[in-house]
């Protein structure tokens, strides 16, 4: 008798996106600049920014059709957050990432990070790591002037950006592609106000 195939895991996180289109270009502008003064990097696709709420790894469907239900739970009301500063993981002399810093004044998203974690840990699934809201732009492959490079990232590394309403997060498939992630919703959860 022939077994079912193997459904493939699906690789996934919980996110709220960040576009908002004049913020989106000025961060755009200074990911081209970094790569012009010789990072040798991909630029996340403006399109795709966004902050991490919670790195789920590969999931089993079955685990994804019940984190669709733990999330749809959580309630929130519209929040603000504000884009400033840009830096680099992990740090000292190693540029593996570039980031724009997100800025909590609320903490409302951290409160909602909270819930997040708190319904996927029903689940077995903790996070990984310290919660720290950026934007990833830039992954980083090489560097061809770090001088060059760390100039521009401390000559921006206090730039404000502006602000962006959060009125939803999402729970989202990422399929990784040679030319870089490919990001699908799986939910949308919407605030109280929305």
């Amino acid at each position: 008798m022939m077994q079912p195939p193997l459904e493939e895991p699906i690789r996934c996180f919980v996110a709220v996106d960040v576009f908002a289109p004049e913020i989106t270009r000025a961060i755009a502008s200074i990911g081209r600049e970094l790569v012009e003064s010789g990072l040798l990097a991909k630029q996340v696709d403006p399109e795709s920014f966004h902050v991490t709420l919670q790195f789920l790894g590969e999931q089993p469907k079955e685990v994804v059709e019940r984190l669709k239900v733990e999330l749809s739970g959580i309630r929130f009301r519209p929040f603000t957050v504000r884009l400033s500063g840009l830096g680099y993981f992990p740090g000292g002399g190693r540029i593996n990432v570039v980031w724009v810093g997100v800025q909590d004044p609320s903490g409302e998203m951290r409160n909602l990070q909270r819930a997040v974690v708190e319904r996927t840990s029903k689940l077995g699934l903790k996070p990984d790591k310290e919660f720290s809201p950026h934007i990833t732009i830039l992954r980083v492959k090489g560097v061809r002037n770090k001088p060059k490079v760390l100039e521009v990232v401390e000559r921006h590394s206090k730039i404000e950006f502006g602000e962006v309403v959060v009125d939803r997060f999402k729970l989202k498939r990422s399929d990784l592609r040679q030319e870089g992630p490919r990001y699908t919703d799986l939910l949308v959860v919407k605030s109280s106000d929305s």
